[in-house]
């Protein structure tokens, strides 16, 4: 004799379908299972996307590696570039705020006559203190003449005369004019 097929039926009858707990098991077997996979897809998805962004970091790290490196070899040249820069700032505003130099420079080049050399040349503020020699005293009187003369120095004065086999040295200090842009400051 055959045995007597038996069947099983783990969930409850319709009656109790209704209770809570029939409830969430029927919800979790429909949606739990979606619920599930999504969450699955999403591991795999990080899982796959590690790579990349392991790679894309090796490759940042090895990026910055090259550019500290780059850094350290033109870390002198920078350092010589600033110090370079901050010479060129402190020459510009010397160039700003003191035009007279330049200015009385030029000024006693223009007034020193042939045969009279410059031996120092000293330019403060307000007066000018040089060396000079001339090859004779044409030479000599010429340039007194020239200082006298001018506008922009005053207070002529010669000092420490003396005869040399190649000329006349003497040393001489005048009082430098402002000009009227220099009177405004």
């Amino acid at each position: 004799m055959p045995a007597e097929h038996i069947t099983i039926n783990l969930l409850e009858q319709e009656g109790a379908a209704n209770s809570p707990w029939n409830r969430i098991m029927m919800w979790i077997t429909s949606y739990g299972r979606y619920i599930m996979i999504t969450t699955e897809l999403i591991v795999l998805i990080a899982f796959a996307s590690r790579f990349s962004l392991d790679r894309k970091l090796t490759d940042l790290k090895e990026n910055i590696m090259q550019k500290q490196e780059i850094l350290e070899v033109n870390a002198d040249l920078e350092k010589e570039i600033r110090g370079t820069q901050e010479k060129i700032g402190a020459a510009k505003f010397l160039m700003r705020d003191q035009p007279g130099p330049v200015d009385t420079l030029l000024l006693v080049h223009t007034l020193l006559p042939t045969g009279t050399y410059l031996d120092t040349l000293t330019i403060d503020k307000d007066k000018i203190t040089a060396g000079v020699l001339a090859d004779s005293s044409v030479s000599f009187s010429q340039l007194l003449s020239n200082f006298t003369v001018s506008k922009k120095l005053t207070d002529v004065e010669i000092g420490k005369v003396g005869k040399k086999p190649f000329g006349i040295q003497f040393s001489l200090t005048a009082k430098i004019q402002p000009s009227q842009a220099e009177k405004k400051k």
